[in-house]
């Protein structure tokens, strides 16, 4: 799979108004898919992640089980709200979300707190293969 082919897929499955449930609490709403990437709402925020933040991520970890706490350690600027180039720490749940919906990882694992954080398994997976 490519990043053309990755873009395909999430816009074939989902769709601006989809409703994802957060693994601790509240929802992430799709507010937008536009040719770059996804912006969402969880709670008052809308937060943007682009389809090559997704993709270079999914690459990175594929095969593995990954936590929220391996995403921020590979790329803060995307997914640590306290790096000092801040992303946002809701980018970790909402990936693991959409991988999800997308049947490429796993349940999502863990309490979300410090010594047992949020994780999927992302299998290899032949037809899916990056």
């Amino acid at each position: 799979m490519d990043l053309e082919q990755f873009k395909r897929e999430i816009e074939t499955k989902i769709k601006a108004g989809a409703i994802l449930d957060n693994p601790g609490k509240g929802t992430s709403v799709i507010t937008k898919l536009s040719a770059n990437g996804i912006s969402y709402k969880r709670g008052r925020s809308i937060i943007y992640i682009s389809f090559q933040d997704f993709f270079d991520t999914l690459k990175h970890f594929i095969g593995n089980r990954v936590t929220s706490s391996d995403l921020k350690s590979f790329r803060p600027s995307v997914f640590d709200s306290k790096a000092k180039r801040p992303g946002h720490s809701c980018n970790c749940t909402f990936l693991f979300m959409v991988l999800k919906k997308l049947g490429i990882s796993s349940e999502i694992g863990g309490q979300g707190i410090k010594g047992d954080p949020y994780f999927v398994e992302i299998p290899l997976i032949h037809d899916r293969q990056v």
